[in-house]
């Protein structure tokens, strides 16, 4: 039975709204896309003023009353980077009776707040490294997820998922790819940085948001020249950090997408020394039927595959 899909992906100050209808496993009609401003820039102290919910909620409401958006089946996408996701070594031969343990000693480290501030939640995640198991674990503030809760109960809508971009994005991949063989990265083109979700044919594996300079500048102050040095030397880093005799990801293969990836880029970085590089177009898939009603989406399909993963999660 089809499903009809309501997917909003949220970033700093943007958001994208796609309105989708799942008709099988394998098969996704995306009916209508709406981009927009959001009334403020999405940091931790906006999103604490009193008005903010209801400021987010009344911009949502005027797009689905100008553009014919339905409320039902509601899924909000949040940029990692608005939470931690962080892996953690545990000594194999330590009983799991003390992970718990482990990991909330080793996030009271890293966090700004107190733990209780904060959900914490274990995905399903296992990795050998150095005799050693890496878990995964993700903490997201309290008073974030209860503002977008409200966000959607002041714009009447039936909110039925808060997700991560990262998971959905490895998800949808592995989805659209069962087949591909090696290490992926999967490349996020933002205003001020790339977003980085690392995953194997089986499993997710890491996340990164890497800033395009120190002082946090606009893709729009860059030009191709400096984004591709700053790309190729940001893979670099993540297969090598620091100085590690032995690299700690094997890439094979790179996706590039995203609301601020430019095509002229993508040349630029092809003719570079890096792994295998392309756009991420799920139209190209074979096995997958994706369905555009509006046909000037197809060229910029790239643009949408954040609220895409979302849809088909």
């Amino acid at each position: 039975m089809a499903e009809l899909v309501n997917s909003i992906s949220f970033q700093d100050n943007y958001l994208i709204w796609l309105l989708a209808e799942a008709d099988s496993d394998q098969s996704i009609q995306i009916k209508r896309v709406v981009e927009a401003p959001l009334p403020f820039v999405i940091s931790y102290e906006n999103l604490t003023k009193p008005a903010a919910a209801l400021e987010i909620a009344n911009r949502l409401t005027s797009l689905a009353s100008r553009n014919g958006m339905t409320t039902e089946n509601v899924r909000f996408l949040l940029p990692a980077r608005f939470g931690l996701v962080k892996k953690v070594l545990l000594d194999q031969y330590v009983p799991e009776a003390v992970h718990e343990q482990i990991i909330h000693s080793e996030l009271s480290e890293t966090l700004v707040s107190p733990l209780d501030d904060y959900l914490i939640y274990t995905p399903q995640y296992s990795r050998e490294n150095n005799f050693l198991e890496e878990r995964l674990v993700v903490a997201f503030r309290k008073k974030l997820f209860a503002l977008f809760r409200d966000v959607a109960a002041n714009a009447k809508m039936s909110l039925t998922q808060i997700n991560l971009n990262t998971f959905a994005l490895d998800a949808l991949f592995r989805r659209l790819y069962p087949n591909m063989l090696g290490e992926t990265m999967l490349a996020n083109f933002t205003e001020h940085g790339v977003e980085v979700t690392l995953s194997a044919q089986s499993n997710f594996l890491n996340y990164a948001f890497k800033p395009y300079t120190k002082s946090l500048q606009k893709i729009d102050e860059l030009d191709d020249q400096q984004l591709t040095d700053y790309f190729v030397a940001m893979v670099d880093d993540i297969q090598r950090p620091g100085s590690v005799d032995f690299p700690l990801y094997s890439i094979s293969q790179i996706y590039l997408f995203g609301t601020h990836l430019r095509e002229k880029l993508v040349d630029a970085l092809q003719s570079e020394n890096l792994p295998t590089t392309r756009i991420l177009n799920p139209m190209e898939v074979n096995d997958w039927q994706i369905i555009l009603n509006e046909k000037n989406l197809e060229d910029e399909l790239y643009r949408f595959i954040e609220p895409l993963a979302n849809a088909i999660m």
